[in-house]
């Protein structure tokens, strides 16, 4: 369903940068997005459609990705958008922007993913394991050689402020068993240290023409912590719509560790699978007193004796 139009797009900006940029452009169509105005350039001249996206006054994403992914790109993460044209290319007009191809929109990705695992299943798997080899090289990535990447220190910050509260609303409510407890009390202190991984990605995907995948949404981008990103990751395997997902899961993990897994690894992966799933609850807690949790502590408190990971998405279907 469509994001409601709570503000007023700049698109009065946009045309400027379009038609300065471009001498064929015939639409400019806004696309609801939560931090950033989003607009579909479309051409006369039959040009692929181009997407362009305008900061917004006070948020960062924008300016953070003109400098970090094309340093991703880089260093062997191609999984990244590749910026066509950005705000250096028109440095006078005061606002930053960037703009890429136009890619299949998050909706046709997913719905690709299932396609796939229905029609050719051994593609599926290979997909999957490119999954787990690009957490695996996304994780490697140093914050330091990455311009604009959110340091150690900011990403504690985020933490504090953004998870923090969301353990505690339900830590403080009587319905919230002990154990939870001392999870939610392991999730704010391991949240609190220094992390040395590299992450921040928000979960959402777009489809290339080459049928790869593409990683949009990156609200933390930066320093992160060990298996967070793999996490979310391993998350999309749900998008294939498989009932029996292990063989996805084995070969993702593959591609994550090749050497194989080690306890600290799978421990790592299920405390931030454990947290994606508890932020989830209490951030929709927040917006819906009815909502029932006790599906959620049970499928939680599942995960935390098994360390199969493939039993962890079975948990959740």
């Amino acid at each position: 369903m469509p994001a409601q139009r709570s503000r007023t797009p700049n698109e009065r900006a946009a045309r400027r940068i379009a038609g300065s940029l471009y001498d064929d452009v015939a639409h400019v169509e806004w696309i609801p997005s939560d931090d950033a105005d989003v607009f579909r350039l479309s051409f006369a001249s039959g040009r692929r459609p181009r997407i362009l996206k305008l900061a917004l006054p006070g948020v960062s994403a924008v300016w953070r990705e003109i400098g970090a992914f094309p340093a991703m790109r880089g260093l062997g993460v191609p999984e990244v958008l590749e910026l066509e044209r950005t705000s250096d290319d028109l440095p006078d007009f005061g606002i930053e922007f960037h703009v890429t191809l136009e890619l299949s929109d998050p909706h046709r990705a997913r719905r690709a993913m299932a396609d796939l695992w229905a029609a050719e299943p051994s593609r599926a798997l290979d997909v999957a394991e490119c999954l787990g080899d690009c957490a695996r090289r996304i994780e490697s990535l140093d914050w330091r050689r990455v311009p604009r990447a959110n340091s150690p220190e900011l990403s504690v910050a985020v933490a504090t402020e953004w998870w923090h509260p969301q353990y505690a609303r339900l830590a403080e409510r009587s319905d919230c068993p002990a154990w939870a407890r001392t999870l939610l009390d392991r999730l704010r202190t391991q949240s609190s240290r220094r992390p040395r991984a590299f992450g921040g990605w928000g979960g959402e995907l777009l489809q290339a023409p080459d049928e790869s995948f593409v990683l949009i949404d990156w609200p933390g981008l930066g320093a992160a912590h060990s298996g967070s990103f793999a996490a979310a990751m391993l998350e999309t395997l749900f998008r294939f719509g498989a009932s029996h997902p292990t063989p996805l899961v084995k070969r993702f993990l593959a591609g994550w560790r090749p050497r194989g897994l080690d306890d600290k690894s799978i421990d790592d992966l299920r405390l931030w699978w454990m947290h994606d799933i508890l932020w989830w609850a209490s951030w929709t807690l927040g917006h819906d007193d009815g909502f029932d949790l006790a599906p959620v502590y049970a499928r939680v408190r599942r995960c935390l004796h098994t360390d199969d990971p493939a039993g962890w998405l079975r948990l959740s279907v």
